[in-house]
């Protein structure tokens, strides 16, 4: 826990919020941190400051954190959004985690060829289920931007209608990149100039179908070769992210 993720339902009182979750038993516990010791905390989509804590024990513990003169809200350069094929209810967990303690803004998850339909059943796809999972992985990267999470039953009207729709209303042209092992172009090649937002989609486990690669390419997406991996999900999730900022990096 390398920041305390606190929200408006953990206010108790002026300044003091009172946890009685796993972040309690992570202090107590792991961090063995007792009243009177400063720890670094943050508000979800807000700012992040020390706090001070008042009192723990095995069942609670209660900090003391003024955010008036805090540090503003952690923002990164490019901002990523992440297109993702539904992954399976356990692969979904790490996916979320990641997404969050990466900084991604935005996480579509959709539908395609290769994704079994009873994964769209799972009770995970609930905001109050997935949240914890979001709040992990803020707590995991040091960001306390939650990243706004969407579900969509329909690939090609996503793709054609929908994302359309949604970017008409941004002000900047993002670039658009869709990881693909079988491609000569590298990642770097794409990054010139340096874009402000990136939008990678990432396929299911079997891969994107002919139809589906196609169908991106039309509406402005780049196949690029991360590598000669045929990587898992959350692997080519995070390689992915790391990679756009390694080589954005290198054109600044």
């Amino acid at each position: 826990m390398n920041l305390v993720i606190l929200t408006e339902a953990d206010l108790c009182a002026d300044n003091l919020y009172r946890l009685t979750d796993s972040r309690a038993e992570h202090i107590h516990r792991i961090l063995k941190l007792k009243a009177g010791d400063k720890l670094s905390a943050g508000l979800v989509n807000g700012p992040s400051a020390t706090a001070e804590i008042r009192q723990v024990d095995r069942t609670a513990v209660e900090l003391y954190c003024d955010f008036k003169n805090s540090r503003p809200v952690n923002l990164q350069k490019p901002e990523i959004d992440i297109i993702c094929a539904l992954p399976r209810p356990q692969t979904l967990k790490k996916v979320l985690q990641t997404s969050a303690s990466m900084a991604v803004r935005k996480l579509y998850l959709i539908r395609a060829n290769r994704v079994e339909k009873s994964y769209f059943d799972s009770p995970l796809l609930e905001k109050q289920n997935y949240t914890r999972f979001l709040i992990e992985g803020l707590s995991q990267g040091g960001f306390t931007r939650l990243p706004e999470v969407s579900i969509h039953h329909r690939f090609r009207p996503f793709f054609e209608d929908l994302l359309p729709e949604i970017e008409s209303a941004q002000k900047d042209n993002p670039l658009c990149l869709c990881p693909h092992p079988e491609v000569p172009k590298q990642l770097c090649d794409s990054l010139k100039p340096l874009p402000s937002r990136v939008i990678a989609s990432i396929g299911p486990e079997g891969g994107w179908v002919p139809f589906e690669l196609e169908l991106m390419q039309t509406q402005g997406f780049q196949l690029i070769r991360m590598g000669p991996w045929i990587l898992r999900v959350e692997n080519a999730l995070v390689a992915v992210i790391a990679q756009v900022f390694t080589a954005s990096g290198r054109n600044m």
